[in-house]
């Protein structure tokens, strides 16, 4: 595949996930995306064989392009699980406008389930990172924690997570709302971090 094939699937790419955020998955066609990235519908075509494939190859590659991310910070920096949710909100912060559109698409009316309920065979904890995460309770417990408390405690964080990257990236200036600096967001995330651990070594005992 030669650069140029590349960086045309890439701007189609790109183009896409702002039109389905904006429009939703029945309110945009090929022909749309087509005339937004500036070629012919037979290109995008050949680069997805349908719209379908293309809606769901943005939100595999915004899922994947997360995991590989915070998996790499764990792998290199071997943080503990306040550590490891700080560099997750900070990692979501800088991507917030790719995080906002994506879960734009995901909760359209008109998404099909189907395109959204696929995940990739490494990440069996669900949202990007989600094993990472569950590595870092393991690890912090210490003790074996049952996949029915792993799975809350993943979720509780990966949430709340979401949630303060989402209010952040919609607020104009910091004082819109309290709190809101990124040295009291990221205080917060880490007495959530805190109560998520002490939270599982009493269940788990």
């Amino acid at each position: 595949m030669t650069n140029q094939t590349v960086d045309t699937k890439e701007k189609i790419l790109e183009v896409a996930r702002v039109l389905f955020a904006d429009k939703g998955f029945d309110g945009t066609s090929v022909r749309d995306i087509a005339k937004a990235t500036e070629v012919n519908v037979a290109s995008v075509n050949y680069h997805f064989d349908s719209k379908e494939n293309l809606f769901h190859e943005i939100l595999m590659k915004g899922h994947t392009e997360c995991a590989h991310g915070i998996k790499e910070f764990y792998e290199t920096k071997n943080p503990n699980l306040e550590e490891m949710i700080v560099y997750v909100f900070h990692y979501f912060l800088e991507r917030s406008p790719d995080l906002v559109s994506i879960f734009k698409m995901m909760m359209s009316q008109q998404t099909p389930k189907s395109l959204i309920s696929k995940g990739t065979e490494d990440e069996t904890f669900g949202p990007p990172g989600g094993k990472v995460i569950a590595d870092c309770i393991i690890k912090e417990v210490g003790r074996v924690v049952n996949d029915e408390d792993l799975y809350w405690g993943v979720k509780a964080l990966f949430s709340h997570v979401v949630h303060l990257t989402i209010i952040s990236a919609c607020c104009v200036h910091e004082n819109d709302l309290p709190y809101s600096s990124p040295a009291d967001i990221e205080k917060g995330i880490r007495r959530l971090s805190k109560i998520v651990i002490q939270e599982l070594r009493t269940s788990s005992m």
